[in-house]
C-alpha cells in the first residue's frame, strides 16, 4: 500500500480514491491525486462512478426496469452527494424502509433474533447497520443484515459472509436483486421498489470497502 507523507506537517496522507484527492488527518492538507485514471469501461457507466467501479457489462437493458434503473441511479447520485460511508448511512436511515427492513430505532427487536446466528462470526466491535428479512413466510430464518464489516446473508441453514473489504462484483438483477461475488447464495433481496434504499445501501457497502482497503481494486459489475 502506498504512504504519502504531508509535505505542510510530514503526517501520513489518507487517500480518498472516490474524491480522487488525499488529506492529511492531522492539518488538513488536501492534495490531489496523482495517480494514473483507470482504464474507461467499453460500457456506458450510467454516472457510476469509474474510480470505484469496472462495469463489465451492458447496462442498458437494466435502465429499462424501474427497479434496477433505480439501484442504478441511487448508487451513482449517493457516490457524487456524499464522501464518507457514514453519509451514506445517515441518509438511508431518513428513507421510507418497509416493514421487512429493520435498523437502529425501527423494529429493533428483529435484529436482536437473528444476533445469536452471526454473532459468533462478528468481531468484538462490529456494529449491526440493517437487517432486511428476505420473504414474507421466511420468519427471520432467511435473512441479511449488513454491518460496518461485513455483509452477512442466512437461509434457514447456513450462514454466509462477505467482508466489504472482500467485495470484489456486484450483479445487479431486473427487479434490484444483487448478488454479492456473483454468488447464487449471497443474494441481498431488494425490499424497494423505486430502488432507492436498495442503491443507498449497495453504495454504503462499497464506499465502506474503499475505506477499509483504500487501494483495494475496483469493483466489478457484472
Amino acid at each position: 500500500m502506498e504512504l504519502r507523507k504531508c509535505d505542510q506537517c510530514g503526517g501520513t496522507l489518507k487517500r480518498l480514491r472516490i474524491r480522487k484527492m488525499w488529506v492529511c488527518p492531522y492539518c488538513d492538507a488536501v492534495y490531489e491525486d496523482e495517480k494514473k485514471e483507470p482504464e474507461k469501461s467499453k460500457y456506458k457507466t450510467f454516472g457510476l462512478n469509474e474510480e470505484v467501479f469496472q462495469v463489465e457489462k451492458d447496462l442498458s437493458p437494466l435502465m429499462k426496469n424501474a427497479g434496477s434503473a433505480g439501484v442504478i441511479k441511487s448508487i451513482a447520485d449517493c457516490m457524487k452527494r456524499f464522501e464518507t460511508a457514514e453519509e451514506v448511512e445517515d441518509y438511508l436511515m431518513k428513507l421510507n424502509l418497509s416493514d421487512d427492513i429493520s435498523v437502529k430505532g425501527i423494529r429493533e427487536s428483529e435484529i436482536e433474533k437473528v444476533l445469536p446466528r452471526i454473532s459468533e462470526f462478528m468481531d468484538p466491535r462490529e456494529r449491526v447497520i440493517l437487517y432486511g428479512n428476505k420473504g414474507i413466510f421466511s420468519k427471520g430464518k432467511e435473512f441479511y443484515v449488513i454491518t460496518d464489516r461485513r455483509s452477512f446473508v442466512a437461509d434457514k441453514k447456513t450462514v454466509l459472509s462477505v467482508p466489504h473489504t472482500e467485495l470484489d462484483s456486484l450483479s445487479i438483477a431486473s427487479g434490484g436483486n444483487c448478488k454479492l461475488n456473483n454468488d447464487y447464495n449471497k443474494i441481498i433481496i431488494s425490499l424497494d421498489a423505486t430502488g432507492t434504499v436498495q442503491g443507498a445501501l449497495l453504495a454504503m457497502i462499497c464506499m465502506l470497502s474503499f475505506e477499509q482497503a483504500p487501494e483495494r481494486d475496483r469493483i466489478r459489475i457484472l
